[in-house]
């Protein structure tokens, strides 16, 4: 399990125990919840950039799963490389160690939207990682989500603190999915054969319509700031020098605010009640 630390590893690890797998989890910098200390048959940590520290991880383990990459919400203070100088790299050498292991199935988390959106350095850099695996002669599974919850999350942040942007009229529609209904689409593609799976949640709603849902959890009137997509995609060019992953992740967030990125549904969570659940009462 690489990327166990991050919220969508957690919920991967509580449904493959749930589902009765042993689990070893890939760590890098932050620790594993207590939830996990003796759950989790062995904590390997590791930067994955650094091929010789992933020596051994993947010995006598049957599938690896890998939602490993640089943050989906980058910032300042999370570096600055590019997805392409962390994501795509960290995972070759993944893909690397289980060929040298012998694994049976490689299982990773790519994005949604590569016919209209693979131009983008943000989907090419989990899209080259989907190459070398159709590269590697492995048996592998790519999960591709709209979008999840716990990346959704900072509007719920932004909104607590005043207006938030709306990129476009905010007319696009998408279907983001909660991290434990994609956890069971993560399990599903180990456990299974299929090859792909793109997935998004139970209900579709506009760009607006996540802003407004925000506004509504927190039992506040709704303040927007209208902010042309053409704008934003020139900040990401001028940013490109200075931060690369914000620079990337801000032209793919003004792409999919323009375009509709909906995928087949699965599970029942929806937004509104996981923003209720993450207001304060």
């Amino acid at each position: 399990m690489a990327g166990a630390s991050g919220s969508l590893g957690r919920h991967v690890i509580r449904e493959a125990l749930r589902r009765g797998h042993t689990v070893r989890a890939l760590i890098h910098r932050s620790p594993l919840p207590e939830e996990f200390t003796d759950v989790v048959a062995k904590v390997h940590r590791a930067d994955a950039l650094d091929r010789p520290q992933l020596a051994g991880v993947c010995d006598g383990v049957g599938v690896v799963f890998s939602c490993l990459g640089a943050s989906v919400m980058p910032s300042f203070g999370k570096g600055r490389r590019s997805y392409r100088q962390v994501d795509t790299p960290a995972n070759c050498n993944l893909i690397d160690e289980a060929l040298r292991a012998g694994v049976e199935r490689f299982v990773y988390v790519s994005v949604a939207g590569r016919d209209t959106f693979g131009h983008l350095e943000y989907v090419r850099a989990h899209e080259d990682v989907v190459a070398a695996l159709d590269e590697s002669g492995l048996d592998y599974a790519v999960v591709r989500p709209t979008g999840f919850f716990s990346a959704f999350a900072e509007f719920l942040r932004m909104a607590a603190k005043g207006p938030v942007p709306l990129i476009g009229n905010g007319t696009a529609e998408t279907n983001p999915i909660h991290d434990a209904d994609l956890a069971s689409v993560c399990v599903d593609a180990m456990e299974g054969q299929a090859r792909h799976h793109e997935v998004g949640g139970p209900e579709i709603v506009t760009r607006r319509g996540i802003v407004e849902r925000a506004f509504a959890a927190l039992h506040k009137p709704v303040r927007l700031i209208p902010m042309p997509a053409t704008i934003v995609r020139a900040m990401a060019l001028l940013m490109r020098p200075i931060n690369p992953r914000v620079s990337h992740f801000s032209a793919f967030v003004a792409a999919v605010s323009m375009n509709d990125l909906v995928a087949p549904p699965h599970g029942s969570r929806i937004l509104s009640d996981y923003f209720a659940e993450l207001s304060p009462p």
